[in-house]
Order: C-alpha cells, then sequence, then structure tokens
C-alpha cells in the first residue's frame, strides 16, 4: 500500500468518527433494531490420557456429517479410475512455444516472469523446474491427470499434456506404472485419448455422467496429481455454466460450452475428473482463470468429451466442418468502417473479415465485408454463433447464408467442405533441406506475436548441420514467401522448395527480429 492509499483511507475513518460523534447516542440508535446474541457454550480443555489435557470434542451437526460422507464417498469411487499421466518430449517445437507465450512462471510453461495476467487463461500442464528450453539435454518433462474410460485402457486426457511426447508413463491409483502411447490428439476441443500398453489386473473405468444435467450451484470435486503429488481432492461449487466463444477462451477453439468452479485446482490437474457427489464424471479440467477477479477453473464439458474421444479411438483424429471465412462481431466493429458498410445495419450480426481464398465461402460467392445475419434461418448476433452453428453440421452438408453487402440483403448456399489439416507439423524433404514446416494458424500467428490473418509455413523444426541452420532459420520462423511468390500453406513451402532453382531458394522469413531474406541451396 503507498502512503497516499494510507492517508486517504485514514481521512475517510477520521470523517466517519466524526459524523457518528456529531449525533446524540439516543439519536444513532433510534429506529436500530436489537437482537439478543446468545453466545456459544465455552468448552473447557479436558483430561486426557496419562494426565495431559486436550482440547474438548465438539459435536458435528448431522448435515455437515452427511455432506462430508458425500464428499468422501465419491472421492473413493473415483479413485481407481483417476491417473498420473508423466510425459517426456524432446526438443521443444512451435506449439509449446505457443504454451510459453500464454502461461506464467517458473516451473510452468508460461509468460515472462513478471508479466501482467489480467484475463488470461493458463494451462494446467506443469513442467518441472529445471526442464525446458534451457535444460542441458533439451528434455521437456511435464506432470497431468487421466481418466480412465474402456476397459481396453483407454485414458481420456488434455492434449497439450501429451502434446509432442515421446515417453508417456501412466501411475495408477496404488502406485502400478504403466507405460502408454497416444491414440489420437484433437487441438480444436484440446481433447486427447491414450492407452495403456498392459492392462493391470482390476483395471477400473469411471462412471461418466451427464453434463448436461449439471446445475450452478451444485457441489462438485476436482481429482488429479497437481504440482506432481499424488492423487488429491478438492471440492467447490459449479460457479457456472455456459457458451464459449465471446468472452471465455476455452484451450480448444471448437470447446463451444464450459463449466465453470471455484473448486481449487492447480497445475498437474489438467485432464483429471470433475465429478458430482454421485461419482460421476461431468468435466474434464482444462484451465484456470488467473485473472484479477480470483481464481476460477474451467472444464470441458464430459458430454463433448464422449464425443471426441469415441472419434479418437476409432479414427485417431476428428474431421471438423469449414465455412472458409473468419468472423468477429459486428458490435466490435470501428464506426468509420461500420458506415460505409451500409445502411440498415443491425444491431448485432457477425462481420466476415476475411474470406479463405478458394474455400468454401468463396466459391459460394461470400466476400470480406459482408454482415451474416442468418444461418438456416437461426439469427445471427455473434461471430461465435457462425462457428456454433457450422460445427454442429456435417462435412459436405450445405447451409443457406443469409447477409449484408452494401446494404442490401442477400443469401447464397454453401457446401461445407473439412477443416483443412496442418495440426502437426511435416518435415519439407528433411533429407536435403532440413525444416520442419507447419501451416501457420490464427492460434499460433498470436503465440508468435504476429497478426491473426498472416499467411504462411511456420518453421518447427531445424535439422542440425542443414542447410536450412546453414543459412540461419530458426524454429519460430514464419516463411512467407519463396523465390518472390507467397506461401500460404506447408504444401505450397515443399513445392516450391522442392523446384529446380539456380542459385538456390530465396526465402523470405518473418521473426522476432521482424522479416528478412534468407537464400538455402536448391535441390
Amino acid at each position: 500500500m503507498t502512503n497516499k492509499q494510507t492517508s486517504f483511507r485514514g481521512h475517510i475513518r477520521v470523517v466517519f468518527l466524526v459524523a457518528l460523534s456529531a449525533l446524540p447516542l439516543g439519536a444513532f440508535l433510534a429506529g436500530m433494531e436489537v437482537h439478543q446474541v446468545t453466545a456459544a457454550p465455552v468448552l473447557a480443555p479436558v483430561p486426557g490420557p496419562g494426565g495431559v489435557t486436550v482440547t474438548p470434542k465438539t459435536e458435528m451437526p448431522d448435515a455437515a456429517r452427511a455432506l462430508s460422507t458425500a464428499f468422501a464417498a465419491a472421492a473413493k469411487a473415483l479413485r481407481p479410475s483417476v491417473v498420473r499421466i508423466d510425459v517426456e518430449s524432446g526438443p521443444p517445437q512451435v506449439a509449446n512455444r505457443d504454451r510459453q507465450n500464454r502461461n506464467g512462471r517458473k516451473g510452468m510453461p508460461g509468460l515472462p516472469p513478471g508479466a501482467d495476467v489480467p484475463d488470461i487463461f493458463k494451462h494446467f500442464f506443469d513442467m518441472e523446474p529445471g526442464d525446458g528450453p534451457g535444460a542441458p539435454d533439451m528434455t521437456r518433462r511435464g506432470t497431468g491427470s487421466g481418466v480412465v474410460i474402456d476397459s481396453s485402457g483407454a485414458v481420456v486426457t488434455n492434449r497439450h499434456v501429451v502434446e509432442g511426447a515421446s515417453k508417456v508413463t501412466v501411475t495408477l491409483w496404488d502406485g502400478t506404472e504403466v507405460p502408454a502411447k497416444v491414440v489420437g490428439t484433437d487441438a480444436r476441443t484440446d481433447v486427447a485419448v491414450i492407452r495403456l500398453e498392459k492392462i493391470p489386473r482390476g483395471l477400473v473405468v469411471a462412471r461418466l455422467g451427464d453434463s448436461e444435467r449439471l446445475d450452478v450451484g451444485e457441489w462438485v470435486l476436482a481429482i488429479g496429481s497437481p504440482l506432481g503429488l499424488e492423487q488429491t481432492v478438492t471440492a467447490g461449487i459449479v460457479s457456472g455454466k455456459g457458451r464459449a466463444g465471446r468472452r471465455v477462451h476455452m484451450s480448444g477453439d471448437r470447446v463451444r460450452s464450459y463449466i465453470q468452479t471455484d473448486a481449487k485446482i492447480n497445475p498437474g490437474n489438467s485432464g483429471g475428473p470433475l465429478a458430482n457427489l454421485s461419482g460421476e464424471v461431468v468435466g474434464i479440467n482444462t484451465l484456470i482463470n488467473a485473472g484479477p477477479g480470483g481464481a476460477y477453473g474451467f472444464a470441458i464439458p464430459i458430454n463433448e468429451v464422449r464425443r471426441v474421444s469415441q472419434v479418437l479411438l476409432k479414427d485417431g483424429r476428428v474431421r471438423y466442418p469449414y465455412l472458409g471465412v473468419m468472423v468477429g462481431d459486428l458490435s466490435d466493429v470501428e464506426p468509420a468502417k461500420k458506415a460505409a458498410l451500409g445502411a440498415n445495419l443491425p444491431a448485432r450480426a457477425a462481420f466476415v473479415s476475411e474470406v479463405t481464398p478458394g474455400g468454401p465461402a468463396a466459391k459460394a460467392g461470400v466476400q470480406s465485408g459482408d454482415v451474416i445475419t442468418q444461418i438456416d434461418g437461426h439469427k445471427i448476433e455473434y461471430g461465435a454463433d457462425v462457428v456454433d452453428y457450422v460445427s454442429s453440421q456435417t462435412i459436405g452438408s450445405k447451409v443457406n447464408i443469409t447477409y449484408l453487402r452494401g446494404g442490401r440483403g442477400a443469401s447464397t448456399a454453401v457446401a461445407l467442405g473439412e477443416l483443412p489439416g496442418g495440426d502437426e507439423p511435416r518435415l519439407a524433404d528433411s533429407g536435403k533441406i532440413g525444416l520442419g514446416l507447419q501451416t501457420l494458424t490464427p492460434e499460433i500467428a498470436g503465440s508468435l506475436g504476429l497478426p491473426a490473418n498472416t499467411k504462411g509455413a511456420v518453421i518447427t523444426d531445424v535439422v542440425s548441420g542443414s542447410p536450412a541452420e546453414r543459412a540461419g532459420l530458426k524454429e519460430g520462423d514464419v516463411v512467407v514467401e519463396i523465390d518472390r511468390k507467397p506461401v500460404a500453406t506447408v504444401d505450397e513451402a515443399v513445392l516450391a522448395l522442392r523446384a529446380p532453382h539456380a542459385g538456390g531458394h530465396l526465402v523470405r522469413v518473418r521473426g522476432a527480429s521482424g522479416a528478412r531474406f534468407v537464400t538455402i541451396p536448391g535441390s
């Protein structure tokens, strides 16, 4: 507290006391109800064994005893199906850097020390002190949690827990350690499934509940292995339920709803269950709000986790419908720009800020600057409404989009495509050039400090001693041009780098130090 604050507070206190002293006591008490307060009985210490005086035993109210019993029963029921997940991974990739840019303290992937973190959601994934980019062997180690979901040894957790893992070890409730393999991950919902390589005797599958039936105010338990500890249990209530997108940004951009809880959670809880007092898993813990308003945890509803995990177990990946637009809220558009969109604009709608060239929307005639008001007759008020509706459809289905352009209404039918890949990095002819590339997404662009609409291929790996390393390319650089031609995807970059070019390839990259050109020998 500053001296100024101290003096201001003292000033207020003096004024208040003076105001009270100016009133006759009778006038001050007039109109106030007086209640008799019955003091709790004072319990005297009692003699204990060997003549030692001990504190007295008090009586627990029946309601408190019943609630305590319910907590203990739910925790005991779920304990055998909750696991600890220890992960080792090699050199950090761009995805790891994305996590580091979002969080904040030594021992955890995060923001730079001392960074301001209002309204930032921090992943629970815990990195052991001393591990990370500065560690001598460049090995990263982390701890998360998971839940056994079937008798074949499938365990559901968060993608960011097992992302880039080269070794996964699962520790069961009785201390048994079992190696595991990653079955599939989904960056869009931050859900992952791993499978035990050996099924232990007596494996217990968790009972999954129905997150739609969960009520705000209902008691819940958060179970997991925070801070590297074994199973811990904390209790709280469901503080809120809602639709993600406008004000709550979940760890996956296709998580359309959330469960908020005030149950105490810490790094390492990621992937662990949020359970009701019937011993049913109703959510998977994934985020913590570390803003100035306090600490609230967020969980992915189990109904969504169940759907995604079943697809991952079947296909190893999740396919999403794709419209091919970048949308925002019309209410957030600058007044001058909004005025140029035409008259008769609604108060709320979705504003198309960018259309992907060659995408489904572009083929149907949708343009940047269009204002979407309806899809299939459903009112659209926010950009998130567009994502919600498209996400609920199937690949190949047609949706009818109603929009305004220049103040005039129009509509068009769009056949939804499949959301392009690029979630996992791939090597671009590593034997000759030595580059690992990944199509730049808005999320990765933001983590690198670039505009969300930046197009290119981000470098995820540079092979030691390769032509790419000798050219000065680094992880996190974004390839935006090759031989004076722009590149927007991994495929475009690979084709350009494989094409013969006299004197080598002139590559323009954007990085932390700005844009620069480098020359890579041609193939």
